[in-house]
């Protein structure tokens, strides 16, 4: 007891007047600390392996207990695609810029499903993850940027179904529509392009899920709409020049077209068009940063 008193000070004569031992008195301050842009990117990479453990749950989580299992990753996406190219494929005769329209419809709803269904995920990733966000400390920016997994993961299936029917339409047709080759890292940059556009709606769509319960119905609906203005089910050639500046403020425009022209080789490369939308999705991102950073504190709070 005597050394704990010697070691707190409690044993020891007091100090003359004016006279302070700064060695055995000492002011501690507690200050809230300020995280800038650099120490939250750093402090993402510390936790980069729960990042990698969220990301694997969701998927399994996804699809572990159906009882078809991995058949659902084929034909939840696919069926929807049979159906839109029968209607505006073979009923309505949409154009498809010379190439089969299934071809032309399943490579532009791939890139449009990662971006949708990556917003729906994103946009629940607090509720989904509130049992692990209460227990255990972590980046909150780690729970939406982990949910886009599932979809990204159903865009690997639609990408493969793209590569067989590619297959298909070469016996059929005598020509290899799909092409391989440089041109492909475009297709994979939109494929980035569409995870980050869907991160920067989230990280506003999930802050407001946690306020009001109907965001996650309501986001669904927005993104049908949303569809349709952007070139999935038609080409933009067939849209008239003088309206092609309103569909490129659309930002997921120029990532769909990127997308079909890295595989398909049609269209042309977006590329004025390609940095406007860049513009527009680094202004949404930023902003929504800043708001899931200011705004993730209360939003724990109501989970």
């Amino acid at each position: 007891m005597s050394a704990l008193r010697q070691l707190l000070g409690l044993g020891a004569a007091a100090p003359a007047s004016g006279e302070i031992d700064e060695a055995r008195y000492q002011k501690w301050v507690i200050e809230p600390v300020r995280v800038g842009l650099l120490a939250r990117a750093r402090e993402l990479w510390r936790y980069r392996r729960i990042l990698w453990f969220l990301a694997e749950r969701r998927i399994k989580d996804r699809y572990e207990d159906t009882t078809l299992g991995i058949f659902w990753l084929f034909a939840r996406p696919l069926m929807p695609i049979f159906i839109s190219t029968v209607i505006f494929g073979r009923f309505l005769r949409v154009p498809s810029d010379g190439v089969p329209y299934f071809l032309f419809f399943l490579a532009g709803s791939s890139c449009w499903r990662i971006f949708e269904r990556s917003v729906q995920w994103v946009t629940r990733s607090l509720d989904s993850n509130r049992g692990l966000i209460k227990k255990v400390y972590f980046p909150r920016l780690i729970a939406p940027i982990s949910s886009v997994a599932p979809a990204l993961a159903e865009g690997g299936i639609l990408l493969t179904l793209l590569v067989l029917a590619s297959i298909f339409f070469y016996f059929h047709d005598g020509v290899f529509y799909l092409r391989f080759g440089l041109p492909m890292v475009a297709a994979l940059v939109a494929i980035a392009m569409a995870m980050l556009l869907a991160i920067s709606v989230g990280l506003w769509t999930s802050v407001l899920q946690v306020k009001h319960r109907d965001m996650q119905y309501s986001i669904r609906y927005f993104t049908q709409l949303w569809q349709y203005v952007t070139p999935v089910f038609f080409p933009l050639s067939s849209v008239p020049p003088k309206y092609h500046l309103a569909f490129f403020i659309n930002p997921m425009t120029p990532i769909v077209e990127m997308y079909k022209w890295g595989l398909l080789g049609i269209g042309q490369f977006p590329g004025v068009e390609l940095m406007l939308g860049v513009g527009v999705m680094l202004l949404i991102f930023g902003a929504g940063v800043v708001y899931f950073n200011n705004s993730e504190a209360a939003s724990v709070d109501r989970l």
